[in-house]
């Protein structure tokens, strides 16, 4: 395992030059060998990939696949294109492979100490409750600089009982959101940006008065949403005292407090049992956002499970896979606070480190970043871009693109069609190429 994201080169001793006759020749040799030592480290070097230069690919418009309700109708989930009857399901989750209902929920979770360093609690402290069963995670750019980053995780075949450590909303979010239609739970929001974002798109602000449990809408504040009708079902995990300690009922979330007639936008994507065998060959993928410890993470393909698995450098320690953090047994308990008010919280005691997160497809969406007020990301996710598809151990150049905020994303391959998908998990990366210090690359 190589101990840092970018990894080590190898180093050559230099040889001891000799005197006499034979100098010349020997000198000429060594300037052989060190032009082929150059040669072959050159060609070792990672490609990077070019996010910036618009690539010359026609499209075919690929219009709307066929609707989850159809999709789960034979049996398949619309967003990782799995045999539904396949998933397990723990007993107290819900989601399509139990219900057969098509109820996606979009939540914002931590990355903070890209969700592995040693924060509040130790190694893994910060990692995502029940992450192992989002569908699609998305990855964006929180802080200019790339300080951090934050996850946007589809829960949608599986919704689990808990979900965590729900973070606080910028103006991205909202507009990724807008193409799923999804709930939204989030811990708080700029409130310079995000409410202007959900009245441009037409989302009925959580926090305003006229907010009940008759109208409780799709968008689910945790600590601001003090006196809302969801407030029962957010928790703290116990013993935690930074931002990282909020978990979600998703489950309860759904069961109770989701309208019934919501309808969530059709968002299917297309999926093969192939491998892809086009593309040059990518077993390694490094992601760069600005900061080694914060952001930067390391892909690397697992041909036996057909997965790649995200590795963070942690200091003073070897790299870390990307993992979940399980409640076993979850005990919800009652503390008072100073003001005297009753919380509800979860016993930290149940929290132990979970599954390994792995994605069986990585796109690279290549987008152009921009800053509020110098330091809110304010993104631009319409119109048209280059992605990057990691697949089967392969990587292949293509094209994105979104008519609005009310249309989803569609992917396409370099033939013009929308690209198919492994089966499985997919991460989503924004990345903004116009910022310095970021990039993408892959051997």
């Amino acid at each position: 395992m190589k101990k840092d994201i970018r990894g080590q080169a190898g180093t050559t001793a230099a040889p001891d030059i000799p005197e006499g006759k034979n100098m010349k020749k020997l000198t000429g040799l060594f300037l052989v060998l060190a032009l082929i030592l150059c040669a072959a480290f050159a060609a070792a070097e990672p490609k990077a990939i070019d996010g910036v230069t618009p690539r010359e690919i026609e499209v075919k418009p690929a219009g709307l696949n066929p609707s989850a309700e159809e999709m789960i109708a034979m049996g398949i989930s619309p967003t990782t294109g799995r045999k539904l009857s396949g998933i397990q399901v723990p007993e107290s989750f819900a989601g399509a492979a139990v219900t057969g209902k098509y109820t996606p929920f979009m939540v914002q979770i931590s990355n903070a100490n890209n969700g592995v360093g040693t924060v509040a609690g130790g190694l893994y402290a910060p990692a995502p409750v029940n992450g192992s069963y989002a569908d699609v995670v998305y990855e964006a750019c929180q802080r200019k600089g790339g300080a951090e980053t934050r996850m946007s995780m589809i829960f949608s075949d599986t919704i689990p009982d808990y979900v965590g450590f729900v973070r606080s909303t910028r103006a991205t979010h909202p507009r990724i959101r807008q193409e799923w239609n999804a709930f939204f739970c989030t811990s708080g929001y700029t409130k310079a940006d995000v409410p202007d974002e959900w009245r441009i798109l037409g989302v009925k602000n959580p926090m305003s008065k006229n907010r009940n449990e008759k109208d409780p809408g799709v968008v689910y504040v945790g600590d601001a949403g003090e006196n809302k009708p969801w407030k029962k079902y957010v928790r703290r995990l116990r013993g935690i005292k930074d931002a990282n300690s909020e978990v979600f009922l998703l489950k309860d979330l759904l069961e109770n407090v989701v309208p019934k007639d919501h309808v969530p936008a059709n968002h299917t994507w297309k999926f093969t049992d192939e491998l892809p065998t086009e593309g040059d060959n990518a077993s390694i993928v490094y992601v760069t956002f600005g900061s080694q410890y914060d952001s930067d993470s390391r892909l690397e393909y697992d041909p036996d499970d057909n997965v790649y698995i995200r590795y963070m450098s942690v200091k003073k320690s070897v790299d870390m896979p990307y993992r979940e953090t399980t409640l076993i047994g979850a005990e919800n308990v009652d503390d008072k606070l100073s003001d005297g008010r009753i919380a509800r919280r979860v016993a930290y005691e149940d929290r132990v480190p979970g599954n390994t997160i792995t994605f069986s497809n990585v796109i690279v969406q290549g987008i152009t970043m921009k800053w509020r007020g110098g330091a809110r990301p304010d993104p631009v996710l319409t119109g048209r871009g280059n992605a990057d598809y990691f697949m089967g151990g392969k990587h292949i150049a293509g094209v994105w693109e979104r008519e609005d905020y009310d249309h989803r994303t569609v992917f396409y391959g370099p033939d013009g069609n929308e690209i198919e998908m492994q089966r499985g998990r997919t991460l989503i990366i924004l990345m903004g190429y116009n910022n310095s210090g970021t990039g993408v690359s892959y051997e």
